[in-house]
C-alpha cells in the first residue's frame, strides 16, 4: 500500500484532496480528505489493487459501490462518491464517504468503557433502523460488529462497509479454518456451518443474530460463545440458546428472541426495533454515550442528551411512525402545534407498519451547535401551546367524548386485530407476553378487556403472544428419577435422560447431578424452551470396596486396612497355621473380593502348626500300626513289603522318624516291611 505520505496531497478524480490517513486494515487504507467542489470534509477509503486486479474484479467492486451508494438513510454511512484510479503508479478502487468523526462502537469497548442498558437500546434502535432499510432492499450486511458501526459528530450511529461486506464476506467465508477471529465471534450459527446468502441459506436474519452479540458484548463486555480458535466460537454457537442475563432488565427477553438459534425464530429488524422501542419506557435515561467526539466523564451536552425516548421520536418521519400516537392521551382537539412538538417526550407506537425506515435525524436549530438550546427552546413552544389549550380544556371536558365498545380479539392474529379497531381512534400499543395457549403472533387479551367502553384518543393495549412460556430450570438433585420426571414435565422440560454413577453421599436412586446436554453451562433459574431435555445422573449409592490381603498381617495392621476402606473387622477363634503365631491366618472374604461400604470382613489368628507326638509302633501288628498312626492324627502313606513281617523302616518324605518325634497333624508316614 502506498505511504500516507505518497497520498498526502493528492488530488482524486480532480476534487477530492487527500491529507492524512485515519486507519488502515487488510484491505486498504482510510484518508481524511476534503471535497473541493462542495468545501466539506470526507473519508477516502483507498483499496489494495487486487479488488481491481481483472476487468472482472473491476466491474464487480463497481457494482457494489453503485449498489451502496443509492442508499440514502440517516443510519448508513453515505458514499457519495466511487471508481478506480491511479495511487502511486498502482491502480486502486476507492469510495468516497460521508466523514464520521464519532469513532466506532470498538473504539469506545477497546478504551474500557461499557454501555449500560439503555445506552445499548440507543444503539440497537439506530442499527436496526439501518438494517432494517437495506434488508427490505434485498441487501445483508453479513460482517456486523462493533467495527462497522460508527458514530458522527450528532452521536448517531451509522452503518459501514455497506459497499464492500458482501465482497469481503465472499472472500472471508470460502474456508471456516481460514476465517479470522474477530468476524467468526459475530456470525450468526449459519455463517458457523458453513451457509451463505448465494445459495439461499442465509437471510436478514443473520444479521439480527449479529447485531444480538455485539449489544450484549457492549454491555457486559462479553461477547458470548467466544473460544480461542475460530473452529471452536464456531462451533459454540450452533444448536445452542443465546445466554441472556436477567441483568439487561427489559431487554433480556428481546435479546433471547434476537438470538435464537432458528432463524425463523428471530426478530426481522423491524420487529427488532420496535421491542426496543417498547421496552424503552422501562429503562432509566441513558446518560451520554462515550463517543469520540464526547467526554469520557460529563456531559457536554449541558444535559440535553438523547434518552431513548427522544431517540425514538426526534427522528421519527411521516414514512416510519405512519401510526404513531403519543402514548399519552391527550384531548382530541389537541392543535397541529401539539402533533408536531409531541415527539420530543415520548415514545410512539409504531407496531402496524411494515418496517422504522426513513428516520429523520434530531431537529436542532443548525444556528446553534449545542442541541440543548434547540430542546429548550421547543420545549418552550410546548408550554406556550400547552398554555393555550389549558383554556378550552374545560369546555372540551364537557364535550361528550365518541367511545366504542372493545371487541373480543383473543386467538386473532395482531395484524387483523389492528385492522377491526382501525376505526377507533385509539391509541394502540402492543405489548408482547408469553403464552402456552396463543400461537406467536395471536391476541393474549387486552386492557381494556371485551365487552369495556373505550373513549375516542383513549390508551388501548394490545397484548400478543410471543411464543410459548419458557420454563426455567429446576435443580433436581436429591430427587429420586420419578420424583424428577414429574417435575419437568410439569414445567413442559422433555424426560430426563438417565444414566448412573456410584456415590459416597447421595443415597441410592437419588439424582447426583444433571445438565442440558445441549448447552451445559445452562443453571438453575434459566429460561429454557419448553421440551428442553435433561441428563440425570442416578446414584448406585457407594461403590463396593475391594478387600486387600489381610492373611500374614497383625491385628491392628488389619484393623487399619479395614477402616481406611469403611469397613469393620470381625475377629474369630485363632487357628492353628503355618503362619506364625499371633498374626492373621485366615479372612472370611478373599482378597480382590467385593464388600459393601459399612460391610465386615471376619479374621482369625494364627496358633501356630497343629503338631501331633509320633507314637512307639514296635512290637505291633500292621493293623495295629495302623490304629496308633491314625488315633495320632497321622495318615499312613505308602507301606512297602511284606506287612506280616518285621517293620523295620518309619519315614516322613524319605526322612526316618521316631516315636516321641512331634510332627504336624496328618503328617504322612510311610512304612517299610521284610
Amino acid at each position: 500500500m502506498a505511504t500516507n505520505e505518497a497520498l498526502s496531497g493528492l488530488l482524486l478524480a480532480g476534487r477530492y484532496r487527500l491529507h492524512q490517513r485515519r486507519g488502515a486494515g487488510g484491505d486498504g487504507l482510510v484518508m481524511d480528505a476534503i471535497d473541493e467542489q462542495l468545501q466539506r470534509t470526507v473519508a477516502v477509503r483507498v483499496f489494495e489493487p487486487e479488488w481491481a486486479a481483472t476487468r472482472s474484479a473491476e466491474q464487480r467492486f463497481l457494482a457494489e459501490a453503485q449498489a451502496a451508494a443509492s442508499l440514502v438513510h440517516p443510519n448508513i454511512n453515505a458514499v457519495y462518491d466511487f471508481g478506480i484510479d491511479d495511487f502511486d503508479g498502482d491502480k486502486r478502487p476507492y469510495l468516497v464517504l460521508e466523514y464520521l468523526s464519532g469513532g466506532s462502537l470498538r473504539d469506545i469497548l477497546d478504551r474500557g468503557r461499557l454501555l449500560s442498558p439503555s445506552q445499548a437500546l440507543v444503539v440497537g434502535l439506530d442499527a436496526c433502523r439501518g438494517l432494517d432499510y437495506i434488508h427490505r432492499r434485498g441487501i445483508i450486511h453479513r460482517d456486523l460488529r462493533p467495527g462497522t458501526m460508527v458514530f458522527g459528530d450528532d452521536h448517531r450511529m451509522r452503518l459501514v462497509d455497506l459497499g464492500v461486506s458482501r465482497l469481503r464476506a465472499e472472500q472471508t467465508w470460502v474456508d471456516l479454518s481460514a476465517v479470522g477471529i474477530d468476524a467468526a465471534r459475530y456470525a450468526s450459527p449459519e455463517q458457523a456451518q458453513g451457509l451463505t446468502p448465494e445459495d439461499g441459506s442465509i437471510d436478514t436474519a443473520s444479521d439480527i443474530y449479529s447485531l444480538c452479540l455485539v449489544l450484549i458484548e457492549a454491555v457486559t463486555g462479553q461477547i458470548p460463545f467466544a473460544s480461542d480458535s475460530t473452529v471452536a466460537t464456531l462451533n459454540a454457537r450452533i444448536d445452542k440458546l443465546m445466554p441472556v442475563s436477567a441483568d439487561f432488565g427489559p431487554l433480556a427477553s428481546i435479546l433471547e428472541r434476537a438470538g435464537r438459534p432458528l432463524p425463523n425464530d428471530r426478530f426481522t429488524a423491524a420487529e427488532f426495533g420496535k421491542a426496543l422501542m417498547q421496552a424503552a419506557e422501562k429503562l432509566p435515561r441513558p446518560a451520554a454515550i462515550p463517543t469520540a467526539g464526547n467526554s469520557l466523564f460529563a456531559d457536554t451536552t449541558g444535559g440535553a442528551l438523547r434518552d431513548v425516548a427522544e431517540s425514538a421520536a426526534d427522528e421519527a418521519s411521516a414514512d416510519d411512525l405512519a401510526d404513531a400516537t403519543l402514548p399519552l392521551a391527550v384531548a382530541a382537539a389537541a392543535t397541529n402545534e401539539i402533533n408536531q412538538l409531541s415527539h420530543i417526550n415520548h415514545i410512539a407506537d409504531v407496531d402496524g407498519i411494515d418496517g422504522i425506515d426513513d428516520i429523520e435525524p434530531p431537529v436542532f436549530d443548525q444556528g446553534d451547535d449545542n442541541p440543548h438550546h434547540a430542546r429548550s427552546w421547543l420545549l418552550g413552544m410546548l408550554v406556550v401551546v400547552m398554555a393555550l389549550l389549558a383554556g378550552g380544556f374545560v369546555a372540551y371536558r364537557v364535550i361528550v367524548t365518541k367511545s366504542y365498545t372493545v371487541p373480543d380479539l383473543a386467538g386473532i392474529e395482531k395484524g387483523v386485530a389492528e385492522n377491526q379497531i382501525a376505526d377507533n381512534e385509539w391509541v394502540v400499543v402492543v405489548k408482547t407476553e408469553r403464552s402456552d395457549q396463543q400461537a406467536v403472533g395471536n391476541v393474549i387479551s387486552s386492557e381494556p378487556p371485551a365487552g369495556s367502553k373505550l373513549a375516542v384518543g383513549k390508551t388501548f393495549v394490545l397484548v400478543v403472544s410471543d411464543g410459548p412460556t419458557l420454563p426455567k430450570l429446576v435443580d433436581v438433585n436429591g430427587m429420586t428419577l420419578d420424583v424428577a420426571t414429574a417435575k419437568l414435565a410439569e414445567l413442559k422440560l422433555g424426560a430426563p435422560v438417565a444414566s448412573d454413577a456410584f456415590n459416597e453421599t447421595v443415597a441410592v436412586g437419588q439424582i447426583v447431578s444433571w445438565s442440558v446436554p445441549a448447552q451445559p453451562s445452562l443453571v438453575t433459574g434459566m429460561e429454557v424452551v419448553q421440551g428442553t431435555v435433561i441428563a440425570v445422573v442416578v446414584s448406585k449409592g457407594p461403590e463396593p470396596r475391594v478387600v486387600p490381603q489381610l492373611v500374614g498381617l497383625d491385628v491392628e495392621a488389619a484393623k487399619a486396612a479395614l477402616v481406611a476402606l469403611q469397613l469393620t473387622m470381625v475377629k474369630t477363634d485363632d487357628v492353628f497355621s503355618d503362619v506364625p503365631i499371633g498374626l492373621v491366618a485366615q479372612q472370611s472374604v478373599a482378597a480382590g473380593g467385593t464388600v459393601d461400604r459399612d460391610g465386615s470382613v471376619s479374621i482369625a489368628l494364627s496358633k501356630g502348626p497343629d503338631l501331633v507326638v509320633m507314637p512307639n509302633l514296635s512290637g505291633l501288628k500292621f493293623d495295629a500300626v495302623q490304629k496308633a498312626l491314625t488315633d495320632a492324627g497321622l495318615v499312613v502313606g505308602v507301606v512297602a513289603g511284606n506287612t506280616a513281617g518285621f517293620l523295620y523302616g518309619i519315614n516322613v518324605a524319605g526322612v526316618p522318624v521316631v516315636a516321641g518325634q512331634q510332627l504336624p497333624r496328618a503328617t504322612v508316614i510311610d512304612l517299610s516291611y521284610y
